[in-house]
């Protein structure tokens, strides 16, 4: 009962603001998709408004639109992750609006700045970050490399860099850029044949704008099962200034036997969970005399009272007494 009372509250307390006010609103969903929110796994359903921190993932064969309030449209293929801004205490500090692709299909259309003055949407990926433009663009993101074609518009990436500031790439209509990993990117003129033939095929199509649909609906989310360490291990492990909020935000997770186990075994790639794990390590010195003590009066304790004594048993009767 108490699972399902917290669930709820999970669920229903972004609901208190308008679609207007939501990072996005899922418009278009072919297939299952999962939504991570706080410590929680949902399952995608049609007409969800997405909040800051809010994790999508497209399984396989699934296509999903999100339309944001900029009139800027996303879409995803199969097997997508990202992630929306708001994660942390810098989103309090500094609004701005971001999706983080962690991998997978992409494709954004006509992302502009926000009438209220705010930055529009800007696309951020491990090899380069995209500015909010009017612009139409598809791109994939994987380990080894990252393709992107300009379908509309022009664009601008900043190239991100191991070591140095960002390398700014301008790229028109026609232009196809590419990036292995660990290489400077390269454009060519005209999009790459085995690219436009791997595009999914929900991107080629001109599909309707439904966000007013939902505009005032309260669409809540299906409950899915919990999620382990393998399912969001690429995000404990990504680079710091995108995994530190999970600290927070997953932190229950480390009481979970398994879960702990496999944090554990990986703390190198996300060291920031070792005081979450090992706390003791952390404590001043205040704190542990506190602790000593507080073990030492626990050792002196007996620990178990002694017995009280039986009363002596009655002699039983004599048959010469009967």
């Amino acid at each position: 009962m108490l699972r399902e009372l917290i669930l709820a509250a999970v669920i229903c307390l972004p609901l208190c603001a308008r679609a207007a006010d939501a990072e996005g609103t899922i418009t278009i969903l072919d297939g299952d998709a999962f939504i991570y929110r706080g410590a929680s796994r949902f399952l995608a359903v049609e007409g969800v408004h997405l909040e800051g921190g809010d994790i999508v993932e497209t399984r396989p064969s699934s296509f999903m639109q999100i339309e944001f309030p900029d009139l800027s449209v996303i879409q995803f293929g199969p097997e997508t992750r990202a992630m929306l801004s708001g994660a942390g205490p810098a989103a309090r500090q500094k609004p701005e609006d971001w999706l983080f692709v962690m991998n997978g299909w992409c494709k954004v259309v006509g992302a502009k700045a926000r009438a209220e003055g705010r930055p529009g949407l800007e696309v951020r990926t491990r090899a380069f970050e995209m500015p909010a433009t009017p612009a139409v663009v598809v791109f994939n993101e994987r380990a080894a490399d990252t393709t992107l074609f300009v379908e509309r518009g022009e664009v601008r990436l900043s190239e991100r860099q191991a070591s140095g500031s960002p390398v700014g790439v301008p790229l028109k209509a026609g232009d196809y850029y590419r990036r292995v990993a660990g290489a400077r990117g390269t454009v060519n003129s005209g999009s790459n044949r085995g690219f436009v033939e791997s595009v999914p095929r929900a991107f080629r199509d001109s599909l309707p704008l439904r966000l007013d649909r939902f505009r005032d609906k309260g669409v809540l989310p299906r409950e899915a099962p919990d999620f382990t360490y393998a399912d969001v291990e690429a995000w404990l492990n990504a680079e710091p200034w995108l995994r530190r909020p999970f600290v927070q935000r997953w932190r229950v997770k480390a009481k979970d036997p398994a879960f702990r186990k496999a944090l554990i075994s990986s703390l190198a790639s996300h060291p920031e969970w070792d005081p979450v794990l090992f706390p003791e390590k952390y404590l001043n010195k205040e704190q542990l005399a506190r602790r000593a003590v507080r073990s030492r009066a626990a050792a002196s304790e007996p620990s178990a009272r002694p017995a009280a004594a039986r009363p002596a048993a009655e002699p039983a009767s004599s048959p010469s007494t009967q």
